[in-house]
């Protein structure tokens, strides 16, 4: 199974999450800008909460998806009192793409600004794993440590 992961992430807690869903499941993640360079089984992906919705060169990147290259998308998001991943799935199952049910958003706060992100507490952990183990296909597979 291939497995990409991309996202979108300005104060860095996005970028942050992506990173650690990386490291459990064995995968780079890398920012939307990275072209995925073969079809995937599965993109997971991942964007901030900016004025209420998608940052827009984010939001034109899901639009632009092909259904043809991705089979199917995991959404997750980092905000502190909402999540865009119901908007990210939306969007991919508009352009054709199958959508796990699952969704992830992470309550982090408002990013730091300096791009570094905050760093992940045990709970979020919790979430993040449960989220994979939700939208991998081989759960038992999956790290619920660090």
């Amino acid at each position: 199974m291939r497995v990409e992961i991309r996202y979108q992430s300005n104060g860095g807690n996005t970028r942050v999450a992506a990173e650690v869903i990386g490291e459990i499941i064995g995968v780079e993640a890398k920012p939307f800008s990275v072209p995925l360079d073969a079809p995937v089984d599965l993109l997971i992906l991942g964007g901030g909460v900016y004025a209420f919705g998608l940052d827009k060169s984010f939001k034109a990147y899901l639009e632009g998806m092909d259904a043809g290259a991705i089979k199917s998308v995991a959404a997750f998001s980092t905000g502190g009192f909402m999540s865009v991943a119901a908007k990210i799935a939306a969007i991919a199952k508009s352009k054709g793409i199958t959508v796990c049910e699952k969704i992830l958003g992470l309550k982090m706060g408002g990013g730091n600004n300096d791009g570094k992100g905050k760093e992940m507490s045990d709970k979020h952990l919790e979430q993040i794993n449960g989220f994979l183990k939700a939208v991998m296909p081989k759960a038992d597979a999956i790290s619920t440590n660090l």
